[in-house]
């Protein structure tokens, strides 16, 4: 949120047929001066679901700076656990530019419910569309949208793109084996049925380790490397093993490796063994105890121009820079700025990117082969 922008107040909750009332009576509360009309600052329509109240929190924090860099009308949704069942109530926040230039206002939606009242929180949903706007739905709840079933196949009923994050799921393997079978369920084949594109926050989290592993791979930076990897070590923080899991399929999915077998030991290191076109190697993926949740490191066994060694991509500064070293080898370190990965940036950066990514499709494949060699 920048500093000439006015930060919502807490409301009542109203009936759902007022929500446009009270949007328009917040905008003209904010307004001083000569400024003339208000103009809505909205890119898209931003559906977010959250299954308890503790995650809307966190969630909620981060919306003004998404509405930032993406403006939107925000919808978000609330559904409590309990026995106990409540219809679905609303609150209505805006964010307005109060400062220089134009009145700009961007809007969100607060729905609310319990128990069986959860059901109904689609229905409202429809109701608050932008009907001439794209719409992203942010499956913010820890757990994979292979679970969503009907509630979110009717909330993704009539958008363009969902985004979800791998980051924490509680079994990792039956997440990624699952989640790799809806993804072609959920966006269909190009030219057949409506256009939609599934994203994975994780995903984009790697983007700077994929970038820096491809330059460290090539035969012209490291002549021999490919053809002789023996083992790949993929180290990684506490609730991040999707991530290490992700990085070592699109490895996989990149150099032809096909999985002979593999063994889990939870919580502790995944383990298998993959054939590549020179042969057999090793992958694991370790998880470290402490420290950042996060990827740590990437060691890769090989040899460069006949002589044994290592690629060692790993995190330092608290994140914001990768180091490549050879271990062994007279060759100074290469190093990557990384910029920000906070939540907000991450999903305001995915809502424009509607794109669909065939390596993240073929890398999910190979995950999911991963996943299932584990879990027989």
């Amino acid at each position: 949120m920048t500093a000439d922008t006015a930060a919502p107040t807490k409301a009542d909750a109203i009936p759902l047929k007022d929500i446009d009332r009270e949007l328009q009576r917040q905008v003209v509360t904010t307004r001083s001066g000569d400024r003339g009309p208000v103009q809505w600052a909205r890119m898209s329509n931003l559906v977010i679901y959250c299954d308890r109240a503790e995650l809307a929190e966190t969630v909620q924090r981060a919306v003004p700076q998404i509405v930032g860099v993406h403006p939107a009308r925000v919808i978000l949704l609330v559904a409590e656990p309990g026995p106990e069942s409540t219809p679905v109530t609303a609150h209505v926040n805006t964010w307005c530019r109060i400062g220089p230039g134009p009145h700009i206002c961007s809007e969100q939606v607060t729905l609310r419910a319990r128990g069986e009242g959860v059901a109904h929180l689609t229905f409202a949903v429809r109701g608050l569309l932008i009907g001439d706007l794209p719409t992203n739905v942010w499956w913010a709840a820890p757990v994979p949208p292979s679970q969503g079933g009907a509630f979110l196949f009717d909330l993704t009923e009539r958008a363009q793109q969902i985004i979800y994050d791998s980051f924490g799921w509680p079994d990792p393997a039956r997440g990624v084996a699952a989640t790799a079978a809806w993804l072609p369920r959920f966006e269909g084949q190009p030219g057949k049925g409506p256009w939609r594109v599934a994203s994975d926050l994780n995903w984009r989290r790697l983007k700077f380790w994929r970038r820096l592993l491809a330059q460290a791979l090539d035969p012209s930076t490291t002549p021999g490397a490919l053809d002789s990897i023996t083992e790949v070590l993929v180290e990684h923080g506490p609730h991040a093993v999707v991530q290490a899991w992700e990085l070592v399929s699109w490895l996989a999915a990149r150099l032809g490796w096909t999985v002979q077998g593999g063994r889990i030991q939870p919580g502790v290191e995944i383990a298998w063994q993959v054939r590549a076109p020179h042969g057999l190697l090793r992958v694991r993926i370790d998880r470290r105890a402490d420290g950042p949740s996060e990827l740590r490191r990437v060691r890769i066994a090989c040899a460069v121009n006949g002589q044994s060694t290592a690629l060692n991509v790993q995190s330092e500064e608290g994140g914001t820079r990768l180091s490549l070293v050879l271990e062994g080898l007279e060759v100074a370190a290469r190093t990557v700025t990384v910029q920000p990965q906070e939540l907000a940036e991450l999903v305001a950066r995915q809502l424009s990117d509607r794109e669909r990514d065939p390596v993240f499709r073929e890398s999910m494949e190979v995950a999911q082969v991963f996943a299932q060699s584990v879990l027989r």
